[in-house]
């Protein structure tokens, strides 16, 4: 269907096109005050990482993630975000939260601390996927921090939809191909959010034990970094190994995605064969598979459905079908108290929007390489002014491409029922991302690859951005109230692991064993 059709078709439902469901899940690293990661166990004050519903843990056991709620407005979101940041800051003691993406100062592998979520059959099965990750890819990657996007279309907006697209078959299947037509615009011009907001051009030396960054050069005694790079967190120094590099996982349809997700995870692969499964009573991971569960595919978005306890997240979606998106690629902006603000989160508005009313081609199996292709060579080299990209088998300019890009979300904007307000916004934002093009010095990247110079090394210039966010992270007089709930689910979350713990009856072995045969 033409781009034009489904816009007339969105302006005849009369509803507001941008009145999204926003989602955030933001990751960082507790440090300590000299920038190095934190080997203390998760506070216990912030409640259990098992079983809180906003404040947890991810890979590493010093990997903080703040989950906030569905909300209309990019404002709600950062402002929930925003409490459960310094609901956390207030409770570290000497520590604090680090404000960029790739890792604080490391010890030695073996000494970064790998999450723990207690003796439940399923803290335990969460802890020994994290092992998995740990033999697969090294103890350095638990360490690198992201911000996720979650971002839904409300069912009104559906129902209104189904109805003017004149769709016969159920409303969730009508849902499911939309989310993937999406999903396949998403996966052409990703590389677009990599290069205006990666801000990972650097790390610092104590990642190098992780054995990724042979490719890179020195900037200075303690920095490693690329000249051009825009997100080396999403680069191959990110979650990718061989196994990874060969997989192919098809985006085209909730069938082909599960169908071809569900393969990996039932593949048996010699060389995680070789690390073992359990070796006496310890789990080195879940199974010598390509994939131990549908997770540890790194991919820049992914369809989702909210799990039930127990369930596999491909159980979910085939069973009840895609009900958000998660954009997985925004590294965490340094500048921002909360790793991200309502700029960014209405540009990913916009283009994901852009996206959804695309005419979305199959994406073919060849192309979908080229598409991983592009996105590394813009993570690793986005600045360069002569680097080109694979657009359908022709090489093109990035500027040139992503200038394009921008044109066709403004003229969306354009014949888009709006404010005039809310337009005149939408196209003061485009014309910003439309300098960073022009200017490549404008970028996250490039911004703090200049800071990184200034301040002496990476860490140095993370430290001083740090602290700058030390006021934005200090609790207020009115959340009073709202901290008051939050340490009331603090208390209740310990008590939630506790209760689960005691019911957790029965072999681990047997339990695993069911997991994976969902």
């Amino acid at each position: 269907m033409p781009t034009l059709n489904r816009l007339n078709q969105l302006a005849q439902i009369n509803l507001n096109p941008l009145a999204f469901g926003r989602g955030i899940e933001r990751e960082t690293l507790r440090v300590d005050r000299q920038g190095r990661i934190a080997r203390t166990g998760h506070p216990e004050a912030l409640g259990s990482a098992l079983t809180h519903p906003s404040i947890t843990t991810d890979y590493s056991e010093a990997l903080l993630e703040f989950i906030t709620g569905v909300h209309s407005t990019p404002k709600g979101a950062l402002e929930e975000l925003g409490l459960l940041h310094r609901f956390t800051a207030a409770r570290l003691g000497d520590e604090q939260l680090w404000p960029a993406s790739m890792p604080a100062i490391l010890p030695g592998e073996a000494e970064i601390p790998i999450a723990q979520y207690g003796s439940s059959h399923i803290g335990r099965l969460k802890t020994v996927y994290r092992n998995g990750l740990w033999h697969r890819y090294g103890r350095t990657m638990q360490t690198i921090a992201g911000v996720h996007y979650n971002w839904s279309i409300p069912e009104h907006f559906w129902q209104a939809w189904v109805e003017q697209c004149g769709w016969q078959g159920s409303l969730q299947s009508f849902i499911n191909e939309e989310y993937f037509g999406l999903i396949r615009g998403f996966r052409r011009h990703s590389w677009l959010l990599l290069y205006l907001f990666g801000a990972s051009p650097a790390v610092d030396k104590s990642f190098a034990q992780g054995g990724r960054t042979d490719h890179l050069e020195t900037l200075d005694e303690h920095t490693l970094y690329l000249p051009y790079a825009t997100t080396l967190r999403m680069s191959k120094m990110g979650y990718s190994n061989a196994a990874q590099d060969s997989l192919y996982v098809c985006f085209n349809s909730l069938q082909t995605y599960t169908e071809t997700l569900a393969e990996a995870i039932h593949t048996s692969y010699e060389p995680y064969e070789s690390l073992g499964i359990k070796v006496g009573d310890d789990y080195r991971q879940i199974n010598a598979n390509v994939l131990q569960i549908e997770n540890e595919y790194y991919s820049d978005l992914r369809p989702k459905r909210v799990t039930r306890s127990g369930e596999k997240p491909l159980r979910a979606l085939n069973d009840r079908g895609v009900e958000y998106i998660e954009v997985r690629c925004l590294d965490v902006d340094p500048y921002a108290p909360y790793g991200i603000d309502e700029t960014r989160m209405d540009f990913v508005d916009l283009f994901l929007f852009w996206c959804l009313v695309q005419d979305n081609e199959i994406v073919q199996r060849e192309e979908c390489f080229t598409l991983r292709d592009n996105n590394q060579k813009v993570a690793a080299y986005g600045r360069d002014p002569s680097l080109t990209l694979t657009i359908k088998g022709e090489s093109v300019p990035l500027r040139d491409q992503g200038l394009r890009i921008l044109d066709s979300i403004a003229s969306i904007v354009q014949q888009t029922e709006l404010l005039p307000a809310s337009r005149a916004h939408y196209l003061a934002l485009l014309d910003t991302q439309r300098q960073s093009l022009l200017n490549p010095e404008l970028t996250p990247s490039a911004r703090l690859l200049a800071d990184i110079k200034e301040a002496g090394s990476f860490s140095a210039a993370a430290l001083q951005q740090a602290q700058r966010h030390g006021p934005e992270l200090q609790e207020r007089a009115d959340d009073k109230a709202k901290t008051e709930a939050l340490e009331r689910i603090a208390l209740r979350s310990l008590e939630e692991q506790r209760e689960i713990e005691r019911q957790s009856t029965g072999e681990f072995d047997e339990f695993l064993a069911s997991y994976q045969s969902q």
